[in-house]
C-alpha cells in the first residue's frame, strides 16, 4: 500500500534545523515513529549539506521513509542528534498522520431531514462504485422529491451530503405490445398483440395473437416487446420457435417419360375420397394435407393426360404419414408414340422436349401417332 506523511502544523523548521552549545559539533542524526528503539538504533538522516561537521545542522526530509508496518491514521515523528563525544541529544517529537489509498466504503441516503452521519439508509458499494439502484421509490408520491446521499471513505471520514432533485412518476401501465421475427422491421413497428383480457390496463398482462399461418416450415426467432403508457418501449424479450407441420400426410406426385425419369407433375389433384379434404401438388410435385380425424382413407392422385391413382390409408390423428408414391403411369399414350413425338416435333429445337410439350404435341399435330 503506498503510504504519504503529513506534519501537523508545528514548526517543521525545528526538526530540519538543531543546534548544539558552541563547543559542540553534531556528528550523526536519526528519526523513528512511535517506539523509541534505543539510541542509535532508530533510522539515519543525513545532513542537509552532505556532512555533519559543525554545531548547527540541518538533516533532510526529502527522501524520509514511512515502514510498512506504520498503520494509517496519526503518529509521532521523533528526531534527535548526537555530537562528537557520541552523546545523544533529546529527541523532538511532531505529529504527522499517514493515509493510504483513499476509497469509497460506504455510502447512504435518506429524505428531508438529515438523520446523522451514519444513520441513512444504506446504499450498497462494490469496489467504489455506489449501486444507486438500491434507492428504494415505492413508497413515494408522484411528484418532485429531494434526496440526500453522501460516502464515506476508508479513513471513516463522511463527505457532506449532496442533494439531488428526482421526480416520481404515475406507475406506468403496459398500453400496447407487438411481436417480430428475426430482426425490426423497417418500419420499426412490429405485429400488433392482443391483451389476453381483451384490455391493456395493468402493469403485468399476458398476450395473445401471434400469427404464424403461412410461414414457411423452419426455426425462427421471435422477439416480444410491450409498451407503457409514458411512451417508453421495453427491451425486447426474444425466444427460438420452429415451424413445422402438424400432424399430416404428405408425399410428392411423379413419372418417368421417354427415359427420363423422376419427372414432377405439378397440379395435380390430391384427395381423400368421399372427404371434403383435398389439395393440388406444387411445382415439385409435393403436397400436404393436414387436420383429419382419424381413421381409414382412400387416397386419390388424379391429373389430365395420367390414369388415376389410389391407395388405401389408415390415418392416426398426432401420427405424420408421408407417402412414398410409385411412378404414376401413362394415360391414353403409350411409350412409342410419345417416342415418336420427341423424334419428330422439338418446339425448342434443343433436340429435347419437355413432358408438358409432349403431351401437347399429341394432342394437336394431327396425323403424327399414326405414322
Amino acid at each position: 500500500m503506498y503510504k504519504y506523511f503529513f506534519i501537523a502544523l508545528t514548526a517543521f523548521s525545528m526538526i530540519t534545523g538543531l543546534s548544539y552549545a558552541a563547543d559542540y559539533t553534531i556528528t550523526a542524526a536519526e528519526y523513528y515513529i512511535d517506539t523509541d528503539p534505543g539510541e542509535g538504533n532508530a533510522i539515519p538522516l543525513p545532513a542537509k549539506d552532505g556532512a555533519f561537521d559543525s554545531n548547527e545542522e540541518e538533516v533532510d526530509m526529502d527522501d524520509l521513509t514511512i515502514p510498512e508496518n506504520v498503520s494509517v491514521g496519526y503518529h509521532h515523528l521523533y528526531v534527535r542528534m548526537r555530537n562528537q563525544e557520541g552523546v545523544w541529544g533529546l529527541p523532538q517529537k511532531h505529529l504527522f498522520k499517514v493515509t493510504g489509498s483513499v476509497t469509497i466504503q460506504a455510502a447512504e441516503y435518506f429524505w428531508g431531514t438529515d438523520p446523522g452521519e451514519g444513520q441513512g439508509i444504506s446504499l450498497t458499494v462494490n469496489n467504489g462504485q455506489v449501486d444507486v439502484a438500491d434507492i428504494d421509490t415505492s413508497t413515494l408520491a408522484p411528484g418532485i422529491h429531494q434526496i440526500f446521499m453522501r460516502m464515506q471513505n476508508s479513513e471513516d471520514t463522511w463527505g457532506p451530503a449532496r442533494q439531488f432533485d428526482i421526480e416520481i412518476l404515475e406507475q406506468p401501465i403496459i398500453q400496447s405490445a407487438d411481436y417480430y421475427f428475426d430482426y425490426i422491421p423497417e418500419s420499426g413497428q412490429g405485429t400488433a398483440l392482443q391483451a389476453a383480457d381483451k384490455v391493456f390496463d395493468s402493469q403485468e398482462e399476458k398476450f395473445e395473437g401471434f400469427q404464424t399461418v403461412n410461414m414457411p416450415i423452419g426455426t425462427y426467432t421471435v422477439f416480444v416487446r410491450a409498451q407503457d403508457s409514458h411512451g417508453r418501449w421495453s427491451i425486447p424479450e426474444s425466444k427460438k420457435i420452429t415451424i413445422k407441420y402438424p400432424a399430416h400426410i404428405s408425399g410428392r406426385v411423379y413419372t418417368s417419360i421417354a427415359g427420363w425419369e423422376n419427372l414432377s407433375i405439378a397440379n395435380a389433384h390430391i384427395a381423400l375420397e368421399g372427404t371434403q379434404y383435398s389439395t393440388t401438388t406444387d411445382a415439385n410435385g409435393s403436397f400436404v394435407l393436414v387436420d383429419m380425424p382419424s381413421g381409414e382413407y382412400t387416397f386419390t392422385v388424379t391429373t389430365p393426360d395420367f390414369q388415376k391413382y389410389s391407395q388405401r390409408i389408415n390415418w392416426s390423428k398426432g401420427n405424420p404419414i408421408e407417402l412414398n408414391l410409385p411412378p404414376v403411369e401413362r394415360g391414353i399414350y403409350s411409350q412409342s408414340y410419345v417416342e415418336k413425338i420427341i423424334q419428330r416435333y422439338d418446339p425448342s429445337m434443343d433436340n429435347r422436349i419437355s413432358l408438358e410439350e409432349a403431351i401437347h404435341a399429341l394432342k394437336t399435330v394431327s396425323g403424327m401417332v399414326s405414322e
